[in-house]
């Protein structure tokens, strides 16, 4: 697999209080890159030349505009792409809204932005058109992104609100994971579409491989929602090179299982082992959770010999 791209989360702070929120960042305030660690961090991407693409997520960035202007500034001396993902607040003022797109437009490839009956609580429908709009003037692609539960407004109820806005971007849709906040529903308020007794379970991070490093400068394999939350940490930026740590995914056997066989053979691993495990999923995301909450899962891995060590 080629990690061409990489995911800079920023902030873990947010202007929102999203109930569904995937690692509870709507709820705690948390740690902001300083400038000289997202310096450290864009110099450990340009040694990485194979490193094509930069996605900048959060928290909200645009909370910290300062940090977006050193990555949009920054030379890699090579054509980099650049992607933010955001909740949109910025939208309510057109005139900065302009100046922010206006700026950035010939690095940045996508904005992506959060909008479901859980933001619409705090981020006003007209910021998200707004956005659209001026994206589309300056040939900026969005997409709006929207969590679902049974009990919420449906993907149709929301293009509904964005109206004629719905035409000039693309729309994705995903239930609710059960991670983070997101625990905290009934039960039976999930859209669980996947089962495990049925469905191959595969990883998503296999469509666009990608390294994600948060604001501690730890590195984590992808860019899943649940993926803080739990040990697959697979370096710290403080102490190893991004090369180093990339190449370790390449040449790790539990990962290479799971980029290229899916969780299949975990599965038969859990039904050999007669361990319980979730048959009904939102997303595959949630069983990766499962597993490697903590390590729980490496230590019946080891006992079997089916890697040489943790």
């Amino acid at each position: 697999m080629e990690f061409n791209n990489v995911a800079i989360l920023i902030t873990e702070n947010c202007n929102a209080r999203c109930k569904m929120c995937c690692d509870s960042r709507g709820v705690v305030c948390g740690k902001t890159l300083s400038e000289a660690e997202l310096l450290h961090i864009l110099q450990d991407i340009k040694e990485c030349t194979y490193v094509k693409h930069v996605g900048i997520t959060g928290g909200e960035p645009l909370l910290y505009e300062n940090l977006l202007d050193i990555i949009f500034n920054f030379d890699f001396e090579r054509e980099v792409t650049i992607s933010l993902k955001s909740n949109g607040f910025w939208g309510r003022d057109i005139g900065k809204t302009e100046e922010i797109i206006k700026k950035y437009q010939y690095k940045l490839s996508n904005i992506s932005l959060s909008y479901d009956e859980f933001h619409m609580q705090f981020i006003d429908v007209q910021s998200i058109k707004n956005i659209i709009h001026i994206a589309h003037k300056y040939r900026v692609p969005t997409d709006v992104v929207a969590c679902s539960l049974k009990s919420t407004l449906t993907p149709g109820d929301i293009l509904n609100k964005l109206g004629e806005s719905a035409y000039l971007t693309k729309f994705c849709y995903q239930p609710v994971i059960c991670t983070g906040s997101g625990k905290l529903f009934e039960e039976n308020d999930y859209i669980k579409l996947l089962d495990t007794q049925k469905d191959e379970i595969r990883c998503m991070a296999i469509v666009q491989p990608d390294i994600l490093i948060n604001p501690r400068l730890e590195v984590y394999p992808c860019c899943s929602q649940v993926i803080e939350n739990t040990i697959l940490k697979i370096g710290d930026l403080k102490e190893n090179k991004l090369n180093d740590v990339i190449m370790g995914i390449k040449h790790n056997y539990v990962f290479h299982t799971i980029f290229t066989e899916g969780f299949t053979p975990f599965i038969e691993v859990l039904k050999q082992h007669k361990i319980d495990y979730p048959k009904k999923l939102a997303s595959p995301c949630e069983f990766c959770e499962f597993l490697f909450k903590d390590n729980w899962f490496l230590e019946i891995l080891k006992k079997i010999n089916y890697y040489e060590n943790i």
